[in-house]
Parts: C-alpha cells; structure tokens; sequence
C-alpha cells in the first residue's frame, strides 16, 4: 500500500510540473483574492503552481449544499474547474468521508484549465477545510466513482488533504 503511495505522490508531482511550468499557455501567474470573511472556513485555490488559502463569507447557517456550491462556484471562476461542472450532491458520512457528486463536466478537458492534480486537490482540500469533521473527500461523477478524472490522480478511493501542494 505504501509503495502505491509513493508512486502515486511521484507521478503527481511529475505531472504538477509538467501541467504547471509557468511558459505553458494558460498557466496562472496568481489566482489569489482578497474575499472577507466572517466565520468561515478557508477556501483554497491555485496560485502560481501551489494550492494558497483563501477565504469567503458564509453564512453560521448555511446548508451543507450551499455551502458546497459556493466553493464550486468560486473555483469556476478562478478557471480551476471546468464551466461545465455541476454540483449533484453532497453528504457527509459519519466515517468522516464527504461524499462530493458532480456531474461529467468534471473530466471536460480544455486549454486554460490548471492540471488534475491542482483541479482535484483544490476541490478536496477546500471540502476537508470548510466542511466540520470531515478527514476524507470521494469525488463522484455522475454518482460513480471514477479511477481517474483525466488519467494523472487515482480519485476511486476517498482522498486525504494533500498539504503538500499548499503555499509555505
């Protein structure tokens, strides 16, 4: 098992260099924002070739599903999703693994988007940051998951915060 860890943390961090030298077209120089906050839980998003932390208001109260489309709406707007992506649902399970269910305009690929690996961890690690007692996140398309969004990351399994692509 750990042998496939390491492979896999080997394969992500090739393709974040690959998918994210900053010569390549579409590569964000800065996808940072100054958002207020009240209580809330940070959001976290690309800048440069690391995951930084950013922040947004939300209300004490919101549902969970608010919640969850307003960071999928604030990670389409900083190009790290795909427009085309929907959120279906959310549900936390009591075993600590948020399950997030989008739709298949997750694995659209097109020019400008940031690499799988920035895509899938800023999703997972704004999830895990902004949603209480969660340690894991599974990604659903279509209600299914999938082995790999566009072939980089193994998402079949829950995945863990990655703190390894965050901003010293």
């Amino acid at each position: 098992m750990s042998v496939c860890i390491v492979l896999v943390m080997a394969v992500a961090a090739a393709a974040t260099w690959y998918f994210l030298v900053p010569h390549r077209p579409g590569s964000k120089a800065d996808g940072q924002c100054d958002c207020a906050e009240r209580g809330s839980p940070p959001l976290l998003s690309l800048s440069a070739t690391k995951l930084g932390r950013r922040t947004l208001e939300v209300r004490a109260d919101a549902p969970d599903k608010e919640r969850a489309e307003l960071i999928i709406r604030e990670l389409k707007k900083e190009k790290i999703l795909p427009p085309g992506v929907q959120l279906r649902e959310v549900a936390v399970g009591v075993d600590g693994v948020l399950y997030l269910n989008l739709s298949r305009g997750l694995m659209e690929t097109q020019a400008g988007v940031p690499s799988e690996i920035v895509m899938v961890y800023s999703l997972v690690n704004s999830f895990i940051t902004s949603f209480k007692d969660t340690r894991k996140v599974q990604l659903l398309v279509e209600g299914q998951p999938a082995n790999t969004i566009r072939g980089v990351v193994y998402t079949y399994m829950p995945l863990e915060f990655n703190r390894e692509l965050l901003e010293d």
